[in-house]
C-alpha cells in the first residue's frame, strides 16, 4: 500500500470560511470555488486532502443522515442563535457577530446544494481532477457545540442524558464542562450512529481512506474505561476496518490522536493494541490547537510497531506567547471570535485598554515556522507531515497576516529544509483542560538564582560552510536581569554574551514584537551545534535573582558573513 507523504486536513466548513480568496468576482458560491481551493492546495505541494465532513451531524446535505441543514431557510438568523446558544465559550458580547459570520456560511453552502452541487462529492471530484488523493476524516466526539443539546448542531442521541458523557475533567470536583462532554461510546446506540454515518461517507462517496479524529475531543467513554467499554471500542473499530476493506483492499483506516497512550487508555483507546491486531495503517500525533515541538514522535513510533505509518500533526498555533502588531490600530475583531474562550486572546486582551494591538502568532503565517515544526518532526523519523487548522490564518481575517501555502511545497523533505531559515519554539501552558491529554508544556518555567534548566527540542543539523547563524531567544517576565545569564546547546560552553531584543525572531504576519511586560535577549551559540534528532538547550541562571522564563526559541538565519 502506497502511503502519501504529506496531509492536508480540512474542517466541515473550510471551503466557505472564505469566499473573497476562491470566488473573489462574488455572486452565489459555486463549484468552481470548491476546484479553486483545492487546485491551490495542489499547487502547494500536498498529496493528501482529508476532509471533515462532520461534527455530531453531516455537514453536508446527507440524504440518509442527520444533518445541520434540516430546517435552515436562506437568511435565517434564528436558526443560527440555536447553534451560537449551544456555544459554551462565545461571549455574550460576541453573539451577533457570530450569527452574521455562520449565517452568511450556512448561504454559501445553500447556494450550492440549491444548484445541485453536494459539497463533499464535488470536492473528491476536485481532488481527482488536480491528482490529489481525497480521505474522510470524521471528528469522533466534537464537543464545540456541547453546551445546548438540543441545538440543530448536535444528534437526536445527545439529547438524552444516558447517551452523554458526565463532563467532569478527572479529579476535578467542580461542575461539568461542556467542552467534556461528549457522546458516551460505551452505549451501543452512540457506535450504531456513528458507524452509519461513517458508512454513507465511504461507500456513497468517493473517498480513498478514513481517518478517526479523537482529538477532537479526546473523549470516548467515561474514564477510567473499563476493559469490557475498551474491547467494545476495539470491536467497533474493527467493524470499520471490515467496512472499508469491503470497499477496496487498499483503503487506508488510521487515527488522529493526542501523543499520550496512558490517557487514551483510560477513555478506552488502545492504540498500540489496535496496531498489534492490524487494525489501523497510520496515526497521526498532534496537541490541541497548539502545534506539539517536543512531541517523542520517534518513541510512539517504536511502541506502535514497524507496520503503522506515523505522521507529525501541525496545528495552527505555535504557541500561546503573544506578541504585539505595530501596523494594527484596532484588535482583530475575527481572531478574537474564532479563538472565543481561549487563554491565548484571554491574555492578550486582559487588563486595561492598550495602545498597542495584541494577539497570537499563527504556524501558517510564518514559512520559518512552518519549516522548523516540520524539520523537527522528520527528523525523529515520521512517515510525512499532517497540517490541521491551516486554512484558520485566512479565516480570522487579521490584517497583513496570510496563510503561506507556498511554503508547504518541499515541507516534507528534509533535505529540502537543510540550509533554510527556521524558527523553533517551546510549547507554553494555555491553562486550558485539554493539556490533559497534550505533551507537556516546557514553559513558563522558574529558573532559581543560581541554578540551570535543559529543555529538549527535536531539530535538524545544518550543512557545513553555509552563511547560517544560530540565535537562541530567551524571553522572561519583567523585572527580569540578563547580567549573568548563559545558554549552551548540547552540553557546549555557555554564551553569556546577548543583546535584549525588543522585536521577535521572525515576524509572524503583523505580530513582530514582544509585548511590555515581557524581557528578551538574544544569545549566538555556533549553528554547528544543532544535530539531527533530540537538541539540548540549557538556560543558566548565574545571577542574584530568580528568572521566570516565559518562552525560549531559535532561529536558524542566514547570516551577511560566513560562519563556521
Amino acid at each position: 500500500m502506497k502511503f502519501p507523504r504529506h496531509l492536508f486536513n480540512g474542517d466541515c466548513n473550510f471551503l466557505f470560511y472564505n469566499p473573497e480568496l476562491w470566488q473573489p468576482e462574488g455572486g452565489p458560491y459555486r463549484a468552481a470555488a470548491i476546484h479553486c481551493y483545492v487546485g491551490q492546495i495542489a499547487a502547494s505541494g500536498i498529496d493528501t486532502l482529508l476532509v471533515n465532513p462532520n461534527t455530531q451531524v453531516a455537514w453536508y446535505p446527507s440524504p440518509k443522515q442527520e444533518n445541520v441543514f434540516t430546517g435552515y431557510r436562506r437568511g435565517d438568523r434564528r436558526f443560527i442563535a440555536r447553534i451560537a446558544s449551544a456555544n459554551a465559550a462565545l461571549p455574550r458580547a460576541m453573539v451577533g457577530q457570530y450569527i452574521d459570520v455562520m449565517t452568511e456560511l450556512f448561504d454559501h453552502c445553500l447556494d450550492l446544494s440549491e444548484s445541485g452541487v453536494d459539497w463533499l462529492a464535488e470536492c473528491a471530484r476536485a481532488c481527482r481532477a488536480h491528482r490529489l488523493t481525497p480521505w474522510l476524516s470524521y471528528r469522533m466526539n466534537a464537543t464545540h457545540f456541547s453546551g445546548a443539546p438540543n441545538s440543530p448542531v448536535n444528534c437526536r442521541l445527545f439529547r438524552e442524558a444516558r447517551y452523554r458523557l458526565s463532563g467532569r475533567p478527572p479529579g476535578a470536583r467542580r461542575k461539568a464542562d461542556p467542552a467534556w462532554v461528549g457522546l458516551n461510546y460505551a452505549c451501543a446506540p452512540v457506535r450504531d450512529y456513528m458507524f452509519e454515518m461513517i458508512r454513507e461517507g465511504v461507500e456513497d462517496y468517493d473517498y480513498a481512506g478514513l481517518e478517526l479524529d479523537w482529538l477532537r475531543h479526546p473523549l470516548c467513554v467515561e474514564a477510567p474505561a473499563s476493559q469490557r467499554d475498551t474491547d467494545a471500542i476495539t470491536a467497533w473499530i474493527a467493524d470499520l476496518r471490515t467496512l472499508t476493506r469491503a470497499q477496496r483492499k487498499s483503503y487506508p483506516l488510521g487515527l488522529r490522536v493526542p501523543g499520550n497512550f496512558g490517557y487514551l487508555r483510560s477513555i478506552g483507546l488502545d492504540v498500540p493494541a489496535l496496531a498489534q491486531r492490524g487494525l489501523i495503517d497510520f496515526v497521526t500525533f498532534s496537541n490541541y490547537w497548539q502545534t506539539p515541538w517536543s512531541m517523542p514522535l520517534d518513541a510512539l513510533r517504536r511502541e506502535l510497531g514497524p507496520d503503522v505509518r506515523v505522521y507529525g500533526g501541525m496545528e495552527g498555533a505555535p504557541n500561546w506567547l503573544p506578541a504585539i502588531a505595530p501596523a494594527l490600530t484596532t484588535p482583530p475583531a475575527y481572531q478574537k471570535l474564532q479563538l472565543a474562550g481561549d487563554s491565548a486572546i484571554t491574555d492578550a486582551t486582559a487588563g486595561p485598554a492598550r495602545a498597542a494591538v495584541r494577539g497570537t502568532r499563527y504556524l501558517p503565517a510564518s514559512a520559518p515556522l512552518l519549516r522548523g515544526n516540520a524539520a523537527g518532526k522528520l527528523v525523529l523519523g515520521v512517515d510525512g507531515l499532517e497540517q490541521f487548522n491551516f486554512f484558520v490564518t485566512d479565516q480570522v481575517r487579521v490584517p497583513g497576516q496570510r496563510a503561506d501555502y507556498r511554503a508547504l511545497r518541499g515541507l516534507a523533505d528534509l533535505g529540502a529544509l537543510r540550509g533554510t531559515e527556521k524558527h523553533y519554539a517551546f510549547n507554553t501552558a494555555s491553562g486550558h483542560n485539554h493539556e490533559w491529554w497534550d505533551a507537556p508544556m516546557a514553559l513558563p518555567a522558574k529558573i532559581p538564582a543560581g541554578q540551570s534548566r535543559t529543555f529538549r527540542l527535536p531539530m535538524c543539523a545544518e550543512p557545513p560552510r553555509t552563511r547560517l547563524q544560530l540565535i537562541v531567544q530567551v524571553i522572561a517576565a519583567k523585572p527580569a536581569s540578563a547580567r549573568s545569564l548563559g545558554v549552551s546547546v548540547n552540553g557546549g560552553g555557555p554564551v553569556f554574551s546577548r543583546r535584549p531584543a525588543r522585536d521577535l525572531l521572525f515576524a509572524c504576519g503583523p505580530y513582530r514584537r514582544h509585548v511590555p511586560e515581557h524581557a528578551a535577549w538574544n544569545f549566538r551559540p555556533s549553528v554547528t551545534a544543532l544535530r539531527d534528532g533530540w537538541n539540548e538547550i540549557a538556560v543558566h541562571n548565574c545571577g542574584a535573582q530568580p528568572l521566570r522564563l516565559i518562552g525560549l526559541e531559535l532561529a536558524v538565519k542566514i547570516s551577511r558573513h560566513a560562519t563556521s
